[in-house]
């Protein structure tokens, strides 16, 4: 009985990550190295005072890819 629920589980398992390697073939990198995309996508965050201090870190980490890549103010 626990053979075949494993043999079950392990073949359900399987079937995203064969899906997930039939649809890589499909994508096409961007040129800019996905910069564009994040430009688009992405928007400056802000945070307060009820943050924590990792959530602040994490925002201002994230703005400052921002204004690297996408000239954020």
């Amino acid at each position: 009985m626990l053979t075949r629920l494993w043999n079950g589980r392990r073949r359900h398992a399987a079937l995203p990550i064969l899906l997930g390697l039939t649809l890589a073939g499909c994508g096409t990198p961007t040129a800019g190295g996905g910069t564009d995309v994040f430009c688009r996508a992405a928007r400056p965050l802000r945070w307060s005072v009820a943050d924590t201090d990792d959530t602040i870190r994490q925002a201002k980490a994230h703005n400052a890819v921002g204004r690297t890549l996408c000239g954020w103010r």
